[in-house]
């Protein structure tokens, strides 16, 4: 019966099931997150007024983690968007290359490996 219902809903969701393959697991995405939390730290550091920085960047990854999840309506699709995103400005505007490469890395390791 479920083979049946599920079949059906296939085509509206197909897209998903491809992207299966870059969405890390429940324990590996808790390690993600303390990465992208590292990374946001860093991010709100580099602004002018760092005490209001580090909140705001904070404040700001958790809206964007909320819109990835509706959009992809898939919250962990969008959690493994959000990874990788986070990753990505980090590499862009933090001067230490490392944080963000060791974070795109992380992110694309793991999610491949769980």
């Amino acid at each position: 019966m479920t083979a049946a219902s599920a079949a059906a809903l296939t085509p509206q969701r197909a897209w998903l099931d491809r992207l299966a393959l870059v969405v890390p697991g429940p324990s590996a995405s808790r390690w993600l997150l303390l990465a992208d939390a590292v990374c946001l730290i860093a991010l709100g550091l580099r602004t002018r007024h760092p005490m209001s920085g580090v909140p705001l960047a904070f404040g700001t990854g958790f809206l964007v983690l909320n819109v990835l999840g509706m959009g992809f309506t898939d919250f962990y699709l969008g959690l493994a968007a959000f990874h990788l995103l986070v990753a990505v400005i980090t590499l862009a505007f933090v001067p230490r290359r490392w944080l963000g490469a060791a974070a795109l890395a992380l992110a694309l390791v793991l999610g491949v490996a769980t």
